[in-house]
C-alpha cells in the first residue's frame, strides 16, 4: 500500500481513510459475489468458499465506510 496510515500495524488506524484500500475492499467483495455466483450459488465446496471470500470482503468494506462515516461526522480521529 502507499499511505501512511496502510502503513501502521494497527487495525484501528487503517479503517476509513484510505480510498485506495476501501476500493480494494470493494474489488474483493465483488469478486467474491461473482465467484459464488458463478460457481452456481449451491452448497458445492467452491461455492461455500467464494461464499466466505464474499463475505470477508463485504464485512471489511462495511467496515472502512462505517468508520469512515463516524470520522466525517464526529470530526475527530480515533485515539
Amino acid at each position: 500500500m502507499s499511505c501512511d496510515a496502510c502503513l501502521a500495524s494497527a487495525i484501528r488506524a487503517k479503517l476509513g481513510r484510505c480510498p485506495l484500500c476501501a476500493c480494494q475492499c470493494l474489488l474483493i467483495a465483488l469478486g467474491g459475489w461473482g465467484l459464488w455466483w458463478w460457481f452456481g450459488a449451491d452448497s458445492s465446496v467452491n461455492a461455500l468458499t467464494a461464499l466466505l471470500f464474499g463475505l470477508a470482503g463485504s464485512g471489511l468494506l462495511t467496515l472502512h465506510l462505517l468508520v469512515f462515516v463516524w470520522r466525517k461526522s464526529t470530526g475527530r480521529e480515533l485515539q
